[in-house]
């Protein structure tokens, strides 16, 4: 307890991390607590704080959010300004004002577009929907850029009267792209700005920081037009600051979670030089935009593979039907909860997963294709920037070129392959690399947490299929039931106990088979077997 000369200071609070504090006193001979409140900053700004930042900031939002909040307030602004611009034209083209168009053909026109933006919703949430949450930056950037584009299309509203319902269509079409994409993103932004469980605050507020922006941005759109009539460098400028605020915007999220661009480049900093990298290093360097074209493809300039993650068995196996190949390669994966299948044909490499995987397993898959990838590379001898030689050549590449130097690293491919490698790694080389991965990951792992990375969950893209157990339900299955991409070799009456059975026999994968049927069978548990004899 502290004593002032007003009297004793008996409790202390603090409202959060905001200036406000409170002290309850005990005046010198009185029996009654006097409460003094005291706050450094003024009633106005205490008041817009209320109002349009979440309960708690700032501590319960992330550091970037008031950076993000910034930009986005402006692009905001801007958007709006340049939108009521290009609805004085929409009004135009569909005949607000002209005398000689109908009450009917305006509502046919409205009603068309609408339709074309509800189609447009549905099958760009069908077609991108896995892609929004694993490139929440670029779509985000991605919604407000379209919405630009459509803007600029109504524009073109009363010079092209007669495609009136076409233009509509295009932009309204655009705009239900903006709607799924915007929305989504910005969900996912509101979800990592979060951190005591208040999304629906942090929404909220964001929500009601876009109305006043729009308030203010709605009236200075009117002023500009009443001014300075339909100005089109206006329009242009509006257009420019919004997708320079947006970019800014974006870049100020520090995300904590890793997908594929951004462990990538995590990869790529620990191969050369044996860190890991912080999160705000690795989102102030993640591309944006161009990471997912020709030979801006990341996983393949950094590996020379494309990584396809929780494919079907049955895209891996048509190009290698080979059965005793892929029994060997699942002895290589016994103990892991996935297995590698490089196609060294296309110079791709399938990740396998099972039914047990869990996201630090997917993001260990994900690192151990990366590196099986490169030392297959260099084994052929392709050009890779992890491989180049330097005066301080990094260690992982070393061990490379120690692995190219043996004979028993590889095995020869007979003809020429559209991917140009002429090896194939050999089991031995497999099975070295996981000994690796296993050394290696136990070091990245808690490396990653202590950095601040989140590995409860990953934002890599993963498909479905997943390798379930070896014991299957009894039951005839017809070969014609199957389809025509795999056959059978006719075996009529024959039984098999397991899939594994499958393989040994090299039952699977014949193109040229004939038509029959098999029985599959449960394993059978020899223990509980005898025990029961």
């Amino acid at each position: 307890m502290y004593i002032v000369h007003e009297g004793e200071i008996l409790l202390k609070e603090k409202y959060g991390s905001m200036a406000k504090e409170r002290y309850y006193i005990k005046p010198p001979e009185q029996a009654n607590i006097v409460v003094l409140d005291e706050e450094n900053t003024n009633n106005v700004t205490s008041w817009f704080t209320k109002i349009l930042l979440p309960q708690g900031y700032p501590d319960s939002v992330s550091e970037d959010y008031i950076a993000y909040q910034i930009w986005d307030t402006a692009q905001a602004f801007c958007s709006t300004i340049s939108g009521t611009l290009a609805t004085q034209a929409v009004l135009t083209g569909v005949g607000v004002g002209d005398t000689t168009a109908t009450p009917l053909s305006a509502t046919i026109t409205w009603v068309v577009k609408d339709g074309f933006g509800h189609l447009g919703r549905i099958l760009f949430a069908y077609s991108h929907g896995t892609y929004l949450d694993a490139y929440s930056k670029k779509w985000r950037l991605c919604a407000d850029f379209l919405n630009d584009i459509a803007m600029c299309i109504e524009l073109t509203l009363p010079l092209f009267r007669n495609h009136t319902t076409a233009i509509l269509c295009t932009s309204t079409v655009l705009k239900a792209i903006v709607g799924v994409a915007g929305g989504a993103t910005r969900a996912a932004m509101t979800q990592h700005h979060a951190l005591r469980g208040n999304l629906a605050d942090v929404s909220a507020k964001d929500s009601a920081q876009e109305t006043a922006v729009n308030l203010i941005a709605s009236f200075t759109a009117l002023f500009i037009i009443s001014l300075f009539g339909d100005s089109i460098l206006i329009f242009i400028l509006m257009i420019i600051l919004h997708i320079i605020f947006n970019y800014f915007a974006v870049r100020a999220v520090c995300l904590k979670t890793l997908n594929e661009p951004r462990f990538l480049q995590l990869i790529d900093v620990y191969l050369k030089n044996e860190v890991i990298a912080s999160v705000s290093d690795i989102n102030r360097e993640e591309p944006i935009f161009f990471y997912q074209m020709g030979p801006n493809m990341l996983d393949e300039k950094l590996c020379g593979f494309t990584i396809k993650l929780g494919q079907s068995i049955k895209d891996v196996a048509k190009d290698s039907p080979n059965a005793i190949h892929m029994k060997r390669v699942k002895e290589i994966y016994e103990d892991r909860s996935y297995m590698l299948l490089p196609d060294v044909q296309q110079k791709v490499m399938f990740v396998l997963l099972r039914e047990n995987v869990t996201s630090a397993d997917i993001l260990c898959a994900y690192f151990h294709a990366v590196l099986l990838s490169i030392t297959i590379c260099a084994i052929n001898g392709e050009p890779l920037a992890i491989l180049e030689k330097t005066a301080n050549l990094n260690p992982f590449a070393k061990i490379c070129f120690t692995l190219k130097s043996v004979e028993w690293s590889r095995e020869e491919i007979n003809g020429t392959l559209p991917s140009g490698l002429r090896y194939a790694p050999s089991y031995d080389l497999m099975k070295h690399v996981d000994k690796i991965v296993q050394k290696e990951w136990n070091r990245i792992d808690p490396a990653l947490k202590h950095m601040g990375w989140d590995l409860s969950k990953q934002l890599l893209i993963v498909d479905e299929w997943r390798i379930s157990g070896s014991q299957l339900p009894a039951r005839r299955i017809s070969i014609e039931e199957r389809g025509t991409s795999y056959g059978i070799r006719r075996d009529s009456g024959s039984k098999v106990d397991s899939f594994g059975d499958i393989i040994d026999n090299e039952l699977l994968l014949d193109d040229q088979a004939g038509r029959g049927e098999f029985t599959i069978e449960p394993e059978v548990d020899t223990v509980k077997a005898d025990n029961n004899s």
